[in-house]
């Protein structure tokens, strides 16, 4: 039996791009023998059937968003997916999209935008902790009637979970060179102009992200191995 495969599915990026925006997912997966499938929305993707899990990435559009050239494929990718049980985790636009496959909605955040390293509120410390981590997100989800909410912030459902799936609102996958990834994308863009309005620096955010990368880290493993247990990723609790 070959190992436990994890498609990661990166949005408007090249396949090693969404390798570099997996962050630390990537390193969870080599130290617990799983293998890594990157891919990308809109692209060609494996039949889910031949998967173990899916791990669906950040992106700039809006899991809400019907005039996204590629949603409608990834949803009904995603769709296919949990018919076939394929548990799914979710990364901010990636929580959200699962949201809205799952049974709940996905929606602009009207003003409840949360941008940098932030405090939640977790009802499940072992699986999701207090933080901080980080948050850049202009949308967000309100979760399937059934989901059990597993973390909140003043303005924001931050995570739930509905069997196996797992969605987070912020990025637990987060690390100093994916941050690199998201200025570059940023640059010259209107989201660039709107930084200094949202309370983001650059440098400072560069710092802070950074200073916060092993302790971030460690946080989001613990996040992966509840997800994997669940998923069925790990069947041998000695292997954690």
């Amino acid at each position: 039996m070959g190992a436990p495969r994890l498609l990661v599915i990166g949005h408007e990026v090249s396949p090693e791009t969404a390798l570099v925006q997996a962050g630390t997912l990537v390193g969870w997966a080599a130290e617990h023998g799983v293998e890594i499938v990157p891919g990308v929305a809109g692209g060609p993707l494996p039949a889910p059937e031949t998967l173990d899990a899916i791990a669906v990435l950040g992106s700039a559009e809006g899991a809400w968003d019907d005039d996204v050239p590629w949603l409608a494929d990834e949803i009904a990718y995603l769709h296919a997916a949990v018919d076939v049980g394929v548990p799914l985790l979710g990364f901010c636009f990636g929580g959200q999209l699962l949201a809205r496959v799952l049974g709940g909605t996905a929606h602009a955040a009207d003003g409840r935008h949360e941008n940098g390293w932030r405090e939640i509120t977790t009802s499940a410390p072992e699986i999701v902790s207090p933080g901080p981590w980080m948050e850049f997100h202009f949308d967000t989800f309100t979760p399937p009637p059934q989901a059990e909410v597993l973390a909140t912030s003043e303005r924001c459902t931050q995570a739930f979970r509905l069997g196996a799936h797992l969605g987070v609102q912020f990025h637990p996958e987060v690390t100093p060179a994916e941050l690199e990834t998201w200025i570059a994308r940023w640059s010259g863009t209107p989201l660039e102009a709107r930084l200094p309005e949202v309370g983001v620096d650059q440098d400072a955010l560069r710092a802070e992200t950074a200073a916060r990368a092993e302790e971030s880290r460690a946080a989001s493993w613990v996040l992966f191995d509840a997800f994997a247990e669940r998923a069925g990723l790990l069947p041998d609790p000695a292997v954690r």
